[in-house]
């Protein structure tokens, strides 16, 4: 835990590095953490509920989610056995297609970070660089060579743009198809590492929102150009960044005591399309959601969710689709530990007893109203 702290403590002093206009913009619309201890029922956001098995190979087991992207028609898991991540791909109805990048390749992946589609191929960012494979997961070569830390990354206008936060060589690094790096946007001072929440959401063709745990602005590129697009604020508590400007002269062990003692807004996990921003956040060990809906910003906190809908579960999600459906992995132990306590809503029952049966996790699609 407290080699997590020192990770934060240098993540956010480094990004003190870029301009202070970029921390305090006026006039952008604001995404404001605040405790709140509202039971909500899934009616209430979710007007209907799908579920896809994965179906996996029977002599294999899917390991824990890690995370949960589609890209184009096929959902993309990445998994962690033991200590190795990898990725799986599926079609929309749940259907194993193939693994990317399997250990077994001459030249295996190392910790995959992120995983994007583009022409007609894959690229996955790990430890070593950007590497491209087929559509059947066969390792094709190298694109980019570097060690530089980051968790997301996207394609844009034949270039390829790493996501560093706050780290080397800066906030954003363009590189070329050829692996050329050619524009790093606000130079960063020296390598960290990341907290692993960091986002890219595709917003439309070759424009991107990202954010990272690690500053209090939600930026926008566009056309080539980084700008700040939503600030993010905390009620009664300071967020993470703003604790961490209060203590910036303090030295290392004071500051740890500081974070510790004194509690913070911290976000797990931020998702975005056109129409909607979803927020996990926590205060402490305290987990709170946030719902806006774009068009006329209104908001939904809520502090826990009941399954109203079919006598269910609720659990974080981890993707936003364009179509406004939440995805939400659910492990077969949650499935077959549920307890059916809505006698009126009963539906979740099917998807036990199916379970029972395959013992495949299962996606949770949640329709946002």
């Amino acid at each position: 835990m407290k080699n997590r702290l020192k990770i934060i403590v240098v993540l956010i002093v480094v990004g003190f590095g870029c301009s202070r206009k970029e921390q305090n913009p006026v006039d952008f619309k604001k995404i404001v953490l605040k405790k709140n201890e509202n039971v909500e029922v899934l009616s209430r956001f979710v007007s209907d509920l799908e579920y896809i098995e994965l179906k996996y190979p029977a002599d294999s087991l899917i390991g824990p989610i890690e995370s949960l992207k589609l890209l184009e028609d096929d959902i993309i898991i990445k998994q962690r056995n033991s200590r190795n991540l990898s990725y799986l791909r599926f079609s929309k109805d749940g259907k194993f297609l193939n693994e990317i990048g399997p250990a077994s390749e001459a030249v295996s992946l190392q910790t995959p970070r992120d995983i994007l589609k583009y022409d007609d191929k894959f690229a996955v960012w790990d430890e070593a660089g950007v590497h491209a494979l087929s559509e059947s997961g066969n390792y094709i070569g190298k694109i980019v060579d570097t060690q530089h830390t980051g968790n997301s990354f996207f394609y844009s206008r034949d270039n390829f743009y790493l996501f560093h936060e706050s780290n080397t060589p800066g906030y954003l690094s363009k590189y070329s198809r050829n692996g050329k790096l050619s524009e790093v946007y606000k130079v960063g001072n020296k390598r960290t590492d990341d907290l692993n929440y960091s986002r890219v959401i595709e917003m439309a063709k070759d424009s991107f929102h990202l954010f990272s745990p690690v500053k209090d602005t939600v930026f926008a590129f566009s056309q080539g150009h980084l700008s700040p697009n939503y600030l993010i604020e905390g009620e009664s508590h300071p967020t993470l960044v703003n604790a961490l400007k209060k203590i910036n002269n303090f030295d290392e062990i004071d500051k740890l005591k500081y974070l510790h003692n004194n509690k913070h807004w911290v976000i797990k996990r931020y998702l975005e399309n056109p129409n909607f921003i979803f927020v996990v956040y926590r205060l402490a060990s305290d987990s709170h959601y946030l719902i806006i809906r774009k068009s006329d910003w209104k908001t939904t906190y809520f502090e826990r969710a009941i399954n109203d809908i079919d006598g269910g579960i609720w659990d974080y999600p981890m993707y936003l689709s364009d179509d406004d459906e939440l995805y939400v992995p659910l492990g077969t132990y949650q499935i077959a530990g549920h307890k059916m306590l809505n006698k009126k809503r009963f539906g979740f029952e099917k998807v036990i007893e199916r379970n029972l049966e395959t013992h495949s996790p299962v996606i949770m699609k949640c329709k946002l109203k």
